[in-house]
């Protein structure tokens, strides 16, 4: 389990009706409804990024509960990879979780890795970005 430091977050967020209780310490974006987050999804692919991250979620919220999510600074977050070495730029999987950001790619690079991971689902802690920077090649 990764340390880690300060981190930012906002108040008033809440988790969509569906809620986020299996999505702690993975990325959230901004849901339709006003005030909610939803899970981020893909985002590290060749297309257009169409609504990025806005933070990794800290805690595990039901529906409609407040919804911790670290926007600023150094927090955790779940990787799918046993790849990532410190410094790495890190990106969004389909399932929300970190992976390498690869520079040939259309990317949006979050957060830097501090830890390395060892395997996948390894929680390590990562400086935060404060929202998606595009790489384009």
């Amino acid at each position: 389990m990764a340390n880690f430091g300060d981190y930012r977050t906002w108040f008033n967020v809440k988790a969509n009706s569906t809620g986020l209780a299996s999505k702690q310490f993975t990325w959230v974006k901004m849901a339709s409804t006003a005030g909610q987050v939803v899970s981020a999804s893909t985002l590290n692919s060749t297309t257009a990024l169409t609504l990025g991250p806005v933070g990794i979620l800290m805690n595990a919220p039901a529906g409609g509960e407040e919804a911790e999510v670290a926007y600023a600074g150094i927090a955790k977050l779940k990787v799918s990879t046993s790849t990532l070495i410190i410094g790495d730029h890190i990106g969004i999987n389909s399932t929300s979780l970190g992976n390498e950001a690869a520079r040939t790619d259309n990317t949006a690079f979050v957060a830097v890795a501090m830890q390395v991971s060892s395997a996948a689902n390894d929680i390590i802690q990562v400086l935060l970005n404060g929202g998606p920077n595009i790489q384009r090649t």
